[in-house]
């Protein structure tokens, strides 16, 4: 177990870094196979400079103990990682001291976080990522972005912005080397000022349809770069990606993150607070999130909500976000409260907003927000990418 920490700067001695120490010059935007510890490590962006010193800044108020494992952490399981920083520093934001990965009777498994607010109140908090993706969902991802890096190559389309329809089997697609090739034959014979000309007087784009014995279909349509952009490597050949959508929304993966996390430690002697961030790029709103954990129907009526009078009656509340390292100026906090916890956690100064189940409504506090909770400048950390 690590000792509590203290809430200044006084009594850390972690000389680590989370990012490499290099002179970078790559200014290009992320590929879309690159996972996002590696952009901001090389990109030389103003802004991903910003968002590297506040994350060293939180890294160096971070236990010299536990350093190691969350820079191991940080380059193979960013996300997770990521949200564990930002959870203790806001921790520490709030006033509290924190001890990380706390031994707790009864169980050999380690939370995350035990906080101990000014006047004394201690609370358990656990950090959870809400991904809404299936492992089979993000092979098929990783199969998706090897092929727009593919058709992003700088050699495929000089003078042409590529198109992509819809994709009418996404579980078969195709190695990147055949639409590639396809896609580099039919644009092999226009003319980008021809085609400019032709779309004046209402003639159509180019237009193809890439098919396979398998049964995958991709729409591909080349639209004609502006002259100043034409030859520029630098330049995407990736126009528009395919749309993509579906019914429902992200309750559940919510709620499963939620519930895999509710009963790991047994009953708790202390208030007991999971904290989620929904990494889902289907989003969640205020609306989903009340229905995950108090039902669909009234205020905790429902059986299919996360708590209940008898169901995880010793998790206290829920914070939820949905937020990244470019975005924790503008990250949307609130500790929703159980109203049938065993041990509550309203009587503790979070200071953020928060959510209390009062009928026939919810009651909504508002709270410090994150701009000033972690000093974080107007306009901050700037534009991501250069004009």
């Amino acid at each position: 177990m690590t000792l509590f920490t203290t809430r200044g700067t006084q009594g850390f001695s972690n000389t680590m870094n989370l990012f490499d120490n290099i002179l970078r010059t790559q200014r290009g935007p992320a590929t879309d196979s690159e996972d996002t510890f590696s952009f901001l490590n090389r990109s030389a962006w103003p802004a991903s400079e910003e968002v590297r010193n506040l994350l060293e800044s939180f890294f160096r108020r971070y236990p010299s103990s536990e350093s190691a494992e969350l820079q191991r952490k940080f380059k193979a399981q960013f996300d997770s990682a990521f949200f564990e920083l930002f959870l203790h520093e806001l921790l520490l934001r709030l006033g509290c001291e924190v001890a990380v990965h706390p031994n707790i009777n009864g169980t050999d498994a380690k939370p995350d976080f035990l906080a101990r607010f000014h006047e004394g109140q201690e609370v358990i908090v656990e950090a959870v990522i809400a991904t809404d993706r299936t492992d089979k969902e993000r092979r098929r991802d990783a199969r998706l972005n090897a092929l727009y890096d593919a058709i992003n190559s700088k050699t495929i389309s000089p003078n042409f912005f590529i198109c992509l329809g819809p994709i009418s089997d996404r579980d078969a697609i195709p190695t990147p080397k055949k639409i590639r090739k396809f896609i580099k034959e039919r644009i092999a014979g226009l003319d980008p000022d021809v085609v400019a000309r032709a779309l004046r007087i209402g003639c159509e784009l180019p237009r193809w349809t890439y098919r396979d014995e398998g049964g995958f279909e991709l729409e591909i349509t080349a639209t004609p770069k502006m002259p100043e952009f034409r030859g520029n490597p630098a330049i995407r050949a990736i126009g528009a990606y395919p749309g993509e959508a579906r019914w429902g929304d992200s309750r559940a993966a919510l709620k499963k993150s939620i519930d895999d996390k509710a009963t790991k430690y047994g009953d708790l002697d202390r208030p007991f607070v999971i904290a989620v961030n929904v990494t889902s790029k289907w989003g969640i709103d205020r609306d989903v999130v009340v229905k995950a954990l108090f039902g669909s129907k009234e205020l905790g009526d429902e059986s299919d909500g996360v708590w209940n009078a008898t169901r995880n009656t010793r998790l206290s509340g829920v914070l939820v976000t949905m937020m990244g390292p470019w975005s924790i100026h503008c990250a949307s906090l609130c500790l929703y409260h159980n109203s049938f916890a065993k041990r509550s956690c309203r009587e503790i100064p979070w200071k953020i907003s928060q959510a209390i189940a009062r009928e026939p409504e919810m009651q909504w506090l508002e709270g410090t927000n994150p701009p000033e909770l972690f000093q974080l400048p107007d306009g901050w950390p700037g534009e991501r990418m250069d004009e």
